[in-house]
């Protein structure tokens, strides 16, 4: 049987998952920089792709995470307009 969690371990959760992609995108980051022909090869553009990706997916992680912590917290209308 699994246990709930309220909306502040939901929230760490998020910022776990954060975590683990920004070590993911900072280590393609490096493998972008080690490239010899870093501006126009295939691999070089399959990188720049995926660090994309991660960015965007570590972004997203980033925001529901401060969304799910502050949840009951007073707000100036941000979670109105909060949308995924």
């Amino acid at each position: 049987m699994t246990k709930n969690k309220n909306l502040n371990e939901l929230g760490n959760e998020y910022e776990a998952a954060a975590a683990i992609v920004k070590t993911r995108l900072d280590e393609k980051k490096e493998e972008l920089k080690s490239l010899k022909n870093r501006t126009c090869s295939l691999e070089a553009y399959n990188l720049k792709r995926e660090i994309k990706s991660l960015y965007i997916e570590y972004r997203q992680a980033v925001e529901i995470a401060g969304y799910l912590k502050g949840y009951y917290e007073p707000h100036i209308g941000k979670r109105e307009i909060f949308a995924y």
